[in-house]
């Protein structure tokens, strides 16, 4: 559901929330998180950078936590770099063919740190960027640290990298669990965050501003925007009878009792998600694949002025996004999708 836009499908350089789409599709393939990766000369590009030198040795993890928390611009080339051993032409094709599964409307992307103006996106596209790179434990992870502390291991040197989204330090009463700034003189200060007050997990709201004139008011609008949300709309919480915990982006391959419910709750309202077999009637699964994608694609175009029309978009995703998770929600709230 949202809230408040403005010019939300505007498109607009990306700067370093390239890098939630970087974490993305870094973290798409296992990773031995302890093994060892490097950073070269080839990853420099400028701007914000993990200070060391080329061929200097670290984590996996450290490597995602230095271009997540620290914005490092290195960091982040040398994820593209190393990819599953494929290099950084499938990496970016691969953050490509990702939007495209998303769903969003205008993002596009020429490299992995943010440096390049022609990384595009819009508003509602960096809302599901944050859910979906929020997905993975790591990345969630360093979203919410205030700082990582930790040893490169060749040279043995100690690293601390602090995050750039202020309101870490400065908003004790919020549980911030997410979130990205970025900053290129074409795009201005942009800052994306994911927070609910202080033991109110049921009021998360994500917040996007893009092109601030400065940093400070990058954050500041933000955190503005949603404590005004929260004072200004009557927060409902969904009935513990209601088994339809749909708090995460979700789409292909994966499961949950999540997908469980999105099954039911499809085949209820007449978009059948087999007609026979698994995941037809009665025989709903807890796997979401093609069929799940192909009827929740036509659950989302039947609803198009609802869960398209606001982004821009003209068909269907098949991706279980924000939105659609508010359309849904909005319609079951106080029913038991078991006896549906």
């Amino acid at each position: 559901m949202t809230l408040y836009a403005h010019n939300a499908t505007s498109t607009h350089t990306a700067a370093s929330l390239t890098k939630l789409m970087t974490a993305t599709v870094f973290t798409s393939t296992p990773t031995k998180w302890d093994g060892t990766a490097n950073i070269l000369k080839a990853d420099e590009v400028g701007g914000g950078r993990l200070r060391v030198n080329s061929g200097t040795k670290l984590s996996f993890r450290d490597l995602l936590y230095s271009a997540i928390i620290g914005s490092a611009n290195n960091a982040a080339m040398a994820l593209g770099r190393l990819f599953d051993g494929k290099g950084m032409p499938a990496f970016v094709q691969q953050m490509n063919a990702t939007a495209k599964r998303l769903g969003l409307a205008h993002a596009s992307f020429k490299e992995p740190s943010g440096m390049d103006p022609k990384n595009v996106l819009c508003a509602y596209d960096v809302v599901t960027m944050i859910g979906a790179a929020s997905k993975e434990t790591e990345t969630q992870k360093a979203m919410a640290l205030p700082t990582h502390s930790f040893t490169l291991r060749s040279p043995k040197t100690a690293k601390t990298v602090k995050n750039t989204n202020d309101l870490l330090f400065t908003a004790k009463d919020l549980e911030v669990t997410a979130g990205k700034t970025g900053y290129l003189e074409e795009s201005q200060y942009n800052f994306t965050f994911r927070a609910a007050p202080k033991g109110e997990p049921g009021k998360s709201v994500t917040v996007v501003v893009l092109g601030a004139p400065t940093r400070a008011d990058s954050i500041s609008a933000a955190e503005s925007l949603a404590r005004w949300a929260w004072s200004a709309y009557a927060w409902k919480e969904v009935p513990a009878k209601t088994p339809i915990a749909m708090v995460r982006d979700r789409g292909l391959g994966e499961r949950g009792g999540d997908i469980l419910a999105l099954q039911r709750y499809l085949n209820a309202k007449g978009f059948a998600i087999a007609a026979s077999g698994p995941g037809s009637p009665s025989k709903e699964t807890d796997y979401f694949g093609e069929l799940t994608r192909s009827a929740l694609k036509r659950y989302q175009e039947a609803r198009r002025d609802e869960i398209l029309a606001p982004r821009g978009l003209n068909e269907g995703s098949g991706y279980l996004d924000a939105m659609t998770r508010a359309a849904i929600h909005a319609d079951v709230v106080g029913q038991d999708l078991a006896s549906l």
